[in-house]
């Protein structure tokens, strides 16, 4: 059942790319002057983004003041021309540019996410860095690692730092008897205590599954607290995996302080608060 419905998943989101990718090269065909940015552009380069409703669907511009598409959001704008390139007949900014956007207009994870995965293709954060550049991008920035195996593991990563947990280690490389190494996903090292993310896309047969829980039950067994995150947990479960995380650390001699614990338990409180807003930025 679980592998029937991954792949209808996957089915579904390889149509809705083609459908994207056909409408971006349509409207940068029709309108010169128009050119994909942001989290589409990032979509373009094929980038994975966060897979919760509605995210990866809003179609962004970038195109001279007065010019309005039905179904794309328009940014006024000018860009310089070494910022602008073409991807499968569409024009669309350039990765370090499209990085550079998404590091500034995201929300933090997403954009941690986006940067993630230009990371692991090669792209390097230094020329960024001497851009002009918030508070918040350098943050997001900052956050960035492309060891990163997943979108929802970036996720997570930030969601764990952001709330004043020490910051997770990505892949940790975990020693065990007989010259035998594993890796996982999230860990401090130093408490013994890791996050995994369970997810479908990367779990998809009876026998990934079955080597998962080997693993971590071997590594329980050295002492390892190993914490799994299903698919739910983002956004459901979130406040509920902080809460169990932070326990676990605290269990194994993390100690954050009386203003630690004040924030932590602020962001677990805030998290179980569900948005009941958005605010959408304006192109800068």
């Amino acid at each position: 059942m679980w592998d029937s419905r991954t792949q209808v998943l996957k089915r579904r989101r390889r149509r809705e790319r083609t459908v994207f990718l056909v409408r971006a090269r349509r409207v940068t065909r029709a309108l010169p002057q128009a050119v994909v940015c942001r989290a589409a552009a990032a979509r373009v380069w094929g980038v994975e983004l966060l897979h919760r409703p509605g995210a990866g669907r809003v179609l962004e511009l970038i195109a001279p003041e007065g010019l309005e598409i039905p179904g794309w959001v328009v940014h006024t704008g000018l860009l310089p021309a070494g910022d602008v390139t073409y991807r499968d007949g569409i024009r669309v900014t350039t990765p370090d540019r499209t990085a550079f956007d998404c590091a500034h207009w995201l929300p933090r994870a997403e954009a941690v996410v986006v940067l993630d995965q230009f990371l692991r293709r090669g792209l390097d954060l230094d020329p960024l860095w001497h851009r002009t550049l918030s508070g918040r991008a350098r943050t997001v920035l900052g956050l960035a690692d492309r060891r990163a195996a997943s979108p929802r593991e970036s996720w997570l990563r930030v969601m764990l730092a952001g709330c004043g947990l020490p910051r997770p280690a990505t892949q940790l490389r975990v020693a065990l008897p007989g010259g035998r190494h594993v890796r996982l996903d999230l860990g401090w090292e130093a408490y013994q205590v890791a996050v995994e993310y369970d997810g479908r896309e990367h779990h998809t047969t009876p026998a990934d599954r079955h080597d998962d829980e080997r693993r971590r039950e071997e590594l329980r067994r050295h002492g390892w607290r190993v914490i799994v995150a299903g698919p739910d947990v983002i956004p459901g479960r979130a406040a509920d995996l902080l809460e169990i995380v932070a326990n676990a650390l605290i269990e194994r001699g993390w100690q954050p302080g009386p203003e630690g614990m004040v924030r932590l338990l602020a962001r677990i409180r805030a998290t179980r608060r569900p948005r009941t807003s958005h605010r959408r930025r304006s192109y800068g």
